[in-house]
């Protein structure tokens, strides 16, 4: 994962990320679902009207999508599955 410097994290922060994250974690899980989904739609289409709709572009931003679905596995699903297995056994 590219790692953001910790003032690019304070900064994000300071313009309402601490506030959208609080939100969030309010919702219910039906209403977190759509909401994630539209926030990143939302970041992503708002980025291409800026910048410019060129492969280049959409490509990286489908790969880090792609690679955030595989961090938020790596770091929290695959520890919950090997505590599952301690609890109950392999398959």
């Amino acid at each position: 994962m590219p790692y953001l410097t910790s003032e690019n994290k304070e900064n994000i922060d300071n313009q309402g990320g601490i506030d959208l994250y609080n939100k969030f974690s309010s919702l219910e899980l039906k209403d977190f679902a759509g909401a994630l989904n539209y926030l990143n739609y939302k970041l992503v289409t708002e980025y291409i009207k800026k910048n410019g709709k060129r492969y280049f572009t959409c490509a990286i931003i489908i790969g880090t999508l792609i690679c955030c679905v595989l961090e938020i596995y790596r770091r929290i699903i695959a520890n919950y599955e090997d505590e599952c297995i301690k609890k109950n056994g392999d398959v």
